[in-house]
């Protein structure tokens, strides 16, 4: 991307501040974004919102422009540009149409419609969400859409550039562009994907014929290119050792539901691949984690390259899987994904994203996230997140020697900073030195439904394990914070340098205190606080200052009142075992601490739960109680979310409800605890033994046998049959183990067959026995080197 001038945050039309030269922080971007919030309109410009749920709230600068039929927009170009694109909103349910456009009064026509559509956006319920309006919690609100002008017709610099909309429609940004002719056909003897049978207009499927160029060019040690055009493409091209070249992402472009580009799979990454010049346009419109639905994916190493490249409409942008060594990510542009933007995953090393513009995520923005293997020497170097709807703008979850340095993060929504560095799902622990440097964080941090409850822009959270390694932070800016500008929290954090901070506004305090620890604090500088200097509560954190430290001497245990409800069972609600038709039931009280009154709108249970809804408008001070049941008519591991929805400015509150559906003549183990000798990632732990879910399972610690697994019946019980399972979509495989009671061999080690034909489960037959705990030893397995089972069933009859 080509660097473009710089405009700030108090400009006529800009809301996200972009670097005029290397040393700023954020991307250089090629275009020049206006926000209509601040451009001509015979529309209403939203009230400016911070609260969950409220469209205004994901806007660029938290406020945009509603449109109704026939009403419009105008801009003012101060640069040239022959191409747009216009960041919008239109009610969930609208029917498909088109953005028109004027330049000074006269038609402007484009190469393609500004089309509008609700197809991927309006997400409801909880995580990870549905696109059922009645789960409440709407959110999600925005998409894009482009087209260069016809022609490439070029607007000068003061052209009045009006957007008119043909039904209701909310617009936030329009990214103005003076887009490069298309790159000619480079270097010689590229193989060109036509003369593979790649079509260019959309019509055929085009995915075999791609992918032999591709296996052709890598044969060869030819560039593969990829004129101008849209390609359908309906699955994952793969790539090795292959140079893939387009004419620029806003002409050669490939489209389809289930499109990606992919290195081999980890831990054997793809080595010497280069990828630029074209975009990746998918068809996700809702997140589902089961699928691999990545704009670019699989394991890319070995020097490879990822430059000038548009993803839209994936559910990851780019999520690289490790171990892997050595990429470049490069002057790219991602938006609207169901997760996240960027996710280096499981010992990526040695990588850099860099110049890349990252918008309107389903999750982290950028995210390093050392699941197993650790994450190291990586760096997420001048770039900039915008509006990521969950998590946050950049995110390093374990791991060694990262760094982000540079970049701009602004207007988080839920659930997440500016910056967040953490001990955190299942990752490796902090160590080395992390860096934090040079960033600027405007208008992040959020208010969410569970703790805790006020996230600040910049956070540590040592939610797994004591945060230990070194931490570097310095020269970073923080400006207008929701709430607090730094957060600590969790377990025990040490290790921290705070060096050279601004912080300019804060809804609450420049730091904010939840976790015992220490830090070294210099030449931190606050004003604009909204409650205090520092928050704590005796939280056993202990900070040092030296140098010019000035603005946050003052010291406050409480936060002002926020608007979020005081929920008395947040932590959830455990039915135990209960038996069939036989039912029970909970309060769980809700209460108002102000500083408004609240409305709640709506209650609803989960499958197998029921709940009252008593509340209405809540007074502040005043509290309602929700009667919520369990009366199991079959046996089952129930689990769900209680969802509040209410006027609260967190949005949702969920409360997480489990019971389990006992029948003495049923599955004995069905909810009980089961724990094993090791396990290999975090979401397949010993806990899926028993979950009642074939699809879920357990793996023990890869290659080492011999492993055990443990299930916990609670009482001493009769046992005479024991099924195990395996997800019944995977292949066969056979596995070796024995069976113990208490402690004491029960069934000595044998081979058992399990084959998806006849279900993937294995019956063993066991002389009857009064028992608590049943072990299985696990030896050898054909189909993996590891222990593996999704289910362990005990049974008396």
């Amino acid at each position: 991307m080509a660097s473009t001038t710089a405009f700030t945050a108090s400009s006529a039309h800009a809301t996200t501040p972009q670097p005029a030269f290397s040393g700023a922080p954020g991307a250089a971007v090629p275009f020049t974004e206006y926000s209509a919030a601040n451009a001509s309109t015979n529309g209403v410009v939203t009230a400016a919102s911070r609260a969950f749920t409220q469209l205004a709230a994901e806007a660029t600068g938290r406020r945009a422009v509603q449109l109704a039929a026939n009403q419009y927009v105008e801009f003012v170009l101060t640069r040239p540009a022959n191409a747009v694109d216009i960041r919008y909103s239109v009610p969930d349910g609208s029917a498909d149409s088109a953005l028109r456009l004027t330049a000074d009064g006269r038609s402007l026509a484009t190469t393609a419609p500004l089309t509008t559509t609700a197809r991927y956006s309006h997400f409801y319920g909880n995580y990870p969400f549905t696109k059922n309006p009645a789960d409440g919690g709407e959110h999600h609100y925005f998409d894009d859409t482009r087209a260069l002008f016809a022609g490439n017709h070029e607007l000068p610099a003061g052209t009045r550039v009006r957007i008119t909309a043909a039904q209701a429609t909310t617009v936030d940004v329009a990214d103005f562009e003076d887009v490069a002719a298309p790159q000619t056909r480079t270097p010689a003897g590229a193989l060109s994907v036509l003369d593979f049978g790649a079509d260019p207009t959309g019509a055929a499927d085009s995915s075999q014929a791609i992918q032999n160029a591709i296996d052709a060019g890598s044969a060869q040690q030819k560039t593969v290119w990829i004129p101008p055009g849209t390609y359908t493409v309906t699955r994952h091209l793969t790539v090795d050792d292959v140079t893939v070249q387009g004419a620029g992402p806003w002409y050669s472009v490939l489209h389809g539901a289930g499109v990606g580009v992919f290195g081999n799979a980890a831990p054997t990454p793809s080595t010497a691949v280069h990828l630029s010049g074209f975009a990746i346009f998918g068809e996700t419109t809702i997140r589902d984690d089961s699928v691999s639905d990545s704009g670019i994916g699989g394991s890319l190493g070995g020097g490879s390259t990822v430059d000038d490249l548009w993803v839209q409409h994936t559910k990851a942008g780019m999520w690289l899987d490790g171990p892997a060594d050595g990429l470049t990510i490069s002057d790219s542009r991602i938006q609207d994904t169901t997760a996240d933007g960027v996710n280096l995953h499981d010992g990526v090393s040695h990588v850099t994203v860099r110049n890349t513009f990252v918008r309107n995520t389903g999750d982290d923005g950028m995210a390093m996230w050392s699941d197993q293997n650790a994450d190291h020497d990586d760096a997420f170097v001048h770039d900039t997140v915008v509006e990521p709807q969950l998590a946050n703008g950049f995110a390093v979850y374990g791991g060694h020697d990262n760094a982000v340095q540079d970049d701009l993060a602004a207007d988080t929504v839920t659930q997440g900073g500016g910056v967040h560095v953490g001990n955190r799902f299942g990752s490796v622990p902090l160590a080395g030195t992390t860096t934090i440097a040079g960033n600027l964080l405007l208008r992040t941090g959020d208010l969410v439904a569970n703790a805790p409850t006020e996230i600040a822009a910049l956070w540590f959270d040592a939610a797994d394990s004591p945060m230990t390694g070194a931490i570097s932070v310095h020269d970073d800016t923080i400006v207008d914070s929701s709430y607090a500008a730094i957060q600590f929290v969790g377990k025990s954090i040490t290790g921290i340098r705070v060096d050279r901070v601004a912080i300019a506004g804060a809804g609450t305090f420049a730091v904010q205190l939840q976790a015992p620890g220490s830090a070294a604090f210099s030449d931190v500088a606050a004003f604009g606080l909204g409650a205090s200097g520092t928050y704590d509560c005796a939280s056993g954190f202990a900070i040092t200052k030296s140098g010019a430290d000035f603005g946050w001497d003052r010291t406050a245990c409480g936060f002002p009142p926020n608007g979020t409800l005081a929920i008395d069972k947040a932590d959830g609600v455990d039915f135990g075992f209960q038996a069939l038709n036989t039912g029970s039931t909970q309060p769980v009280v809700i209460t108002n601490p102000g500083p408004k009154p609240i409305t709640v709108q709506r209650i609803a249970a989960p499958a197998g739960f029921t709940a009252d809804d008593p509340c209405g408008t809540i007074a502040v001070g005043a509290s309602c109680t929700v009667h919520v049941g369990f009366d199991p008519a079959v046996s089952g591991n129930f689990t769900g979310l209680l969802t509040i929805d209410s006027t609260s400015p967190a949005g949702p509150y969920v409360v997480g409800l489990k019971g389990v559906g006992y029948d003495p003549n049923g599955d004995l183990a069905l909810g009980r605890t089961a724990t094993s000798s090791s396990q290999q990632c975090s979401w397949c732990g010993p806990d899926k033994l028993t979950d009642g879910d074939p699809g879920t399972y357990f793996e023990s610690q890869d290659g080492t046998f011999p492993q055990t697994v443990t299930v916990d019946l609670g009482q001493s019980t009769s046992v005479d049959r024991v099924v195990l399972k395996l997800p019944p979509n995977w292949g066969a495989r056979t596995e070796t183990l024995s069976v113990a009671a208490d402690g004491a061999p029960l069934v000595a080690s044998a081979s058992y067959t399990f084959d998806p034909a006849t279900g993937n489960a294995v019956t063993i037959a066991v002389p009857a026995t009064v028992l608590r705990t049943l072990t299985l030893t696990v030896t050898g397995n054909t189909g993996w080197p590891a222990a593996q089972l999704s289910e362990v069933e005990i049974y008396a009859h």
